[in-house]
């Protein structure tokens, strides 16, 4: 009996434990089940499906218009799924590298190793002409497909090219805003998925899924196609020894930066020698270059612009204060020369700055004095980043402030033992021309999704206040005379209130100053009074003064981007320097042309067209109809302006009447014509 309860016992026990088993196994089943159900089907689709990426669109990047400077084309890639490679055979295999081989252009062994590789999928070539493609499916080669790609164009060549940068063949950003902005323009990868079985052989009547990608935001930039094109074409010019009183003389680079005062926005950045994004790869390293960023150099006289800045600022000049030239100043047993032999003799300080007298300013450093000088040196942002969007962008070179003597003050006073970049000097003189505040500069306006929804916006940024509003307003006054009546008579516009200051600097090679070559250059901003546009001109290798071949560059971008964006003349404003200029050297005033529409038309009709209207061509690529134009139908310039054609193979369209986009007279110039006493330059 007592044995009979034991076994009942055990028995019970045993079931009690199974019961309790099954109850923890069911609940777990269904935490499983219930909870990660989702998660663990995932997993198992993770090993079951095998996808082949999708490449996104890269995101656009637009001029402040709108005007498409970097895009993505739908293009095609090759790839191969190893495993269903080997399983058809090697001799298959074979078969398959020598077609792929002929069809790719590709070396036959390498396109048979690609194929065989021990990798879940490879790539055999990348963007790949649509004929190509469609051979390869054609031809159906086992473990071989084709998946969505894209490829990165820029329509207009080398239009902004040190701006935007470009792109590696697997489509990240490498310079430029395309590296800059990569993360924004990117986008997000889709897949193409199969189901595979465990040998890695795709399954009979396998199920597939497709994740679309999400194309990448578009980047607005500030800068204005327009300006950009006026910009590069006088670089064109130059570097084909075309440039005004260059003589046929080429200089080794140049640049020309644009900015708007107020705002710090950054209108155009062109430099010279240039490269073509769309095949980055045939040109040298050193064309990529953006030396308006990347580069310092001693910037000569026009930085005599921040010596004055800190000499009204502080009250320590009056620009009626006599100063005697003698051809040098005497300092520490130096002498620092004027470049007239002999000097300039007795002068205002007003007219030290028209004659850009160098003992006149020297003056005004020691008057300064270190500690002061050395604080506006610091405030206009000299020996640092301006934190433009550009990658590598270098910080310049000041003299140690510890070491520097009183011969340092003075040479620096005039542009020389400091160094500088090109976007600095811009940005400290639009501090002086907006009424003294500094402002970081603006390359990037906003970012826009692809549905066009602004999900970022950028305003301007105020940096710190320079100097008074005062001292700011006399120093404009003061730069407009070295336009009318001073060394920068040679960007001089009639009608206009131009202020800027001309600039020579000596290269430096080896640790000395090489004779008879100069960085030439020139700084102006327009209106004088409100200025809406400010322009540096540096150009590098040049046997001539910045007041001889650079001014004539910034009047020529000048007054077509004046007119293009639609500033009027000043019915007060000059119509001519004093004293004049021959006529050889400042053309006579003419009347202002509204550039007509010739996209579609072939080469012939377009030429044509624009000759009639007054203005000259330019043509880039090769084919007998234009594609584009810049600038772009109904902008208004100076009459003998450049229009640069694209052109290309297609079918020529009707344009416009050419009398709906340009007119052979301007009510604001002949306005100011009609006052009395006004005769036109060199009349």
């Amino acid at each position: 009996m007592g044995q009979t309860v034991f076994r009942h016992r055990r028995i019970m026990v045993v079931f009690c434990l199974c019961a309790i088993f099954l109850v923890a196994l069911t609940v777990r089943l269904g935490i499983v089940q219930l909870r990660q159900g989702d998660y663990l089907s995932d997993i198992a689709d993770d090993y079951h499906y095998r996808g082949v990426p999708v490449a996104p669109k890269r995101g656009n990047i637009e001029d402040s218009a709108g005007n498409i400077l970097a895009m993505s084309i739908s293009a095609e890639t090759v790839y191969a799924v190893p495993a269903e490679v080997r399983k058809a055979g090697d001799e298959q295999a074979r078969r398959s590298a020598e077609a792929l081989a002929v069809i790719l252009d590709m070396d036959r062994d390498k396109v048979y190793e690609k194929m065989t590789k021990r990798t879940s999928i490879e790539y055999i070539k990348k963007k790949i002409a649509p004929e190509e493609a469609q051979q390869i499916r054609n031809a159906n080669f086992p473990g071989v497909g084709i998946t969505e790609d894209s490829e990165r164009i820029y329509p207009n060549g080398s239009l902004a090219a040190h701006v935007l940068g470009f792109v590696g063949i697997d489509g990240q950003g490498l310079e430029g805003i395309e590296y800059s902005r990569d993360k924004e323009l990117v986008g997000e990868a889709g897949s193409t998925q199969s189901e595979y079985g465990a040998d890695g052989i795709k399954l009979p009547e396998a199920a597939r899924r497709y994740q679309p990608p999400r194309n990448g935001n578009t980047v607005r930039l500030c800068i204005d196609r327009n300006i950009q094109a006026f910009a590069e074409r006088e670089l064109n010019k130059l570097m084909s020894g075309q440039g005004v009183n260059m003589n046929g003389s080429v200089p080794r680079s140049a640049s020309i930066l644009a900015m708007e005062p107020k705002s710090g926005r950054i209108l155009a950045i062109a430099t010279a020698p240039t490269f073509d994004p769309n095949d980055y790869q045939e040109y040298p390293n050193e064309t990529r270059r953006n030396i308006a960023v990347q580069n310092a150099y001693e910037p000569g006289s026009t930085f005599k612009i921040i010596t004055l800045a800190g000499a009204l600022d502080k009250n320590i000049v009056n620009m009626n204060d006599g100063f005697f030239d003698k051809g040098s100043y005497d300092i520490l047993g130096r002498q620092v020369r004027c470049w007239k032999a002999g000097g300039h003799g007795q002068q205002t300080m007003q007219e030290v700055v028209q004659n850009s007298c160098n003992p006149g300013f020297v003056e005004m450093g020691q008057r300064l004095k270190k500690d002061n000088f050395y604080y506006y040196l610091e405030a206009f942002g000299f020996g640092q980043k301006t934190g433009i969007e550009m990658a590598g962008e270098a910080v310049g070179i000041l003299a140690n402030k510890g070491k520097a003597t009183d011969l340092d003050l003075a040479t620096m006073s005039i542009g020389q033992t400091n160094a500088v970049t090109p976007i600095q000097l811009l940005t400290a003189v639009c501090a002086v021309a907006n009424g003294g505040v500094l402002m970081k500069p603006q390359l990037v306006q906003e970012i826009v999704t692809p549905g066009g929804t602004a999900v970022m916006a950028f305003k301007p940024q105020e940096v710190r206040r320079v100097i008074s509003s005062d001292a700011s307003r006399l120093e404009c006054e003061v730069l407009e005379s070295v336009v009318t009546c001073g060394t920068g008579r040679r960007a001089f516009l009639p009608g206009y209130r131009v202020a800027g200051k001309t600039g020579t600097a000596q290269i430096v090679r080896d640790g000395h100053y090489v004779q008879g070559e100069y960085v030439a250059s020139f700084v102006a901003f327009a209106p004088a009074n409100d200025p809406k546009i400010a322009l540096l001109c540096v150009i590098d290798g040049v046997p001539y003064y910045g007041g001889v071949v650079a001014c004539p560059v910034v009047q020529s971008v000048m007054l077509d981007s004046l007119k293009y964006m639609n500033v009027k003349p000043d019915v007060n404003a000059p119509l001519a320097p004093t004293p004049p200029l021959p006529d050889q050297i400042f053309p006579p005033v003419k009347i202002p042309a509204v550039v007509p529409y010739v996209v579609g038309q072939t080469l012939e009709e377009a030429t044509t067209t624009l000759e009639k209207a007054k203005l000259q061509i330019m043509t880039e690529g090769s084919g007998s109809v234009v594609l584009d134009q810049i600038p772009y139908g109904s902008a208004k310039v100076e009459e003998g302006s450049t229009v640069l054609l694209y052109l290309g193979d297609g079918e020529a369209s009707a344009a416009p009447a050419m009398s709906d986009w340009w007119e052979t007279e301007d009510p604001d110039i002949e306005a100011i014509l009609s006052l009395p006493g006004r005769k036109p330059l060199g009349k």
